[in-house]
């Protein structure tokens, strides 16, 4: 018996939700309410009646009843997994593909190109009710015990046991987050590489050089004490409890784990696809020249390109953005990193209309900036600037975002419909010319 693919990993996750909003986009359709159905996003609405700690529990419990029962890991079949990713693309054939790392900007990129993405990494969330988030040790306790379950079955992936304390104390009082990334490719996406694309299509490689410090617990199996965010890996190592790190590894959530390489190289010789690697060193990074190549492609054909969308973690919708005509900066995050790096890109573009949105996680971590902040970034622009579907007052714990930034994105004219597709060459020629990322290898 195995467990539906759809069930085994986490919907409120980068790499699904990301896929969701991609697939979505390559349709011609929006990424409303974060893909979830309109009963949903009608209690999402009605959160804020809620008192704040009520609101937080419920999102916290919500977050809980994601997650794999830990004695029925072994019903989660990865490869299974993959198929149902490779199943959300629908067109018959694609000018090219993108595969490895997890990055909103990224993805923003694809859809502009026409381009179908496949993930690295996944998140399997495991149910853990009344945990610590805290307790670091009895976290790692706990993945050391039922990580034989999943491993076992599943001999493709490594695992990456992600437990941050900071910025998912929410959800991990209820879960704890099982990441696995694809050493080898899966059998789905050797199919994919084979029979999806055009002829010479080119496969691009996203390759997030991010590490962290880990602990090793097994051949496939590390524990990485918090993620990328509001705190340093030094900061997180301090707290008492830490377990004590003896090695690095590709970060947990956005890292690229490099073997997966060899059977992708290998892979596209052999069906006459040529590999272009996208290397950059944060998940942050592509935000900037993804913008400023977005911004170049809708005026070459004939848009103002004068709004920007600020999108926030999951919190986006690449139909919408590109359809309307705006020009799209994503952030991993709402913290510090996410907000000097707008700050910074609003230093030398200006824009007659800025939209932001934010994601919503619950907690006043460390490291995270306010949402007054994130409103005078948007009001950097000459005409109107404003936070798009948030409340300031009750962000972070502001849920009803998840539908409410639906409804502000509706309200943006739409220009564009059906695009004409940016080039892939194009796209990876100004990505060259930029900062920040590097483009080895020729589509």
């Amino acid at each position: 018996m195995t467990r539906a693919p759809g069930k085994a990993v986490a919907d409120f996750d980068s790499a699904t939700a990301l896929l969701a909003g991609l697939a979505r986009a390559l349709d011609g359709r929006e990424f409303d309410y974060l893909g979830q159905s309109a009963v949903k996003a009608a209690l999402v609405r009605a959160g804020p009646v809620l008192p704040r700690g009520l609101r937080r529990r419920v999102y916290a419990v919500a977050s809980g009843r994601e997650g794999v029962p830990p004695e029925r890991l072994g019903e989660v079949d990865l490869e299974r997994v993959a198929g149902w990713v490779t199943d959300h693309y629908h067109g018959e054939r694609f000018p090219g593909l993108l595969l490895g790392s997890s990055n909103g900007a990224v993805t923003h990129l694809a859809a502009a190109c026409g381009l179908p993405w496949l993930p690295q990494t996944l998140l399997v969330p495991v149910r853990r009710p009344g945990a610590d988030p805290e307790d670091a040790g009895a976290a790692l306790e706990f993945g050391a015990r039922h990580a034989g379950r999943l491993l076992e079955p599943n001999p493709g992936v490594v695992l990456h046991h992600m437990h941050d304390p900071n910025q998912d104390e929410l959800s991990t009082s209820q879960t704890t987050y099982f990441r696995v990334k694809w050493a080898t490719l899966p059998s789905s996406y050797r199919r994919f590489i084979d029979e999806r694309l055009e002829p010479g299509a080119p496969v691009i490689v996203g390759r997030d050089t991010v590490s962290w410090p880990v602990t090793r617990l097994g051949d496939r199996h590390v524990f990485q004490l918090g993620a990328c965010g509001g705190m340093s890996p030094e900061e997180y190592l301090a707290a008492a409890d830490a377990p004590a790190a003896d090695e690095t590894a590709p970060e947990a959530e956005w890292g690229f784990f490099e073997p997966l390489l060899d059977p992708v190289e290998e892979v596209a010789a052999k069906t006459g696809h040529p590999v272009v690697e996208l290397t950059y060193e944060h998940p942050q990074t592509p935000a900037g020249p993804v913008a400023d190549t977005l911004r170049a492609w809708q005026r070459a054909q004939g848009g103002p390109a004068q709004r920007l969308l600020v999108s926030s973690f999951i919190v986006h919708d690449p139909w919408r953005t590109l359809a309307s005509g705006s020009v799209p900066f994503w952030t991993f995050f709402p913290v510090q990193r996410a907000a000097l790096d707008l700050a910074g890109y609003l230093g030398r573009e200006e824009y007659d209309e800025i939209g932001v949105m934010l994601f919503s996680h619950g907690a006043r971590s460390r490291g995270l900036v306010g949402a007054r902040s994130w409103e005078r970034l948007a009001r950097r622009a000459r005409v109107r600037g404003e936070l798009l579907g948030v409340d300031p007052d009750r962000f972070p714990a502001d849920f009803a975002v998840f539908a409410h930034y639906t409804d502000a994105l509706r309200r943006l004219p739409i220009t564009q419909p059906h695009w004409r597709p940016l080039a892939v060459p194009d796209a990876l020629s100004e990505l060259a010319a930029g900062p920040g990322i590097t483009v080895l290898g020729q589509p």
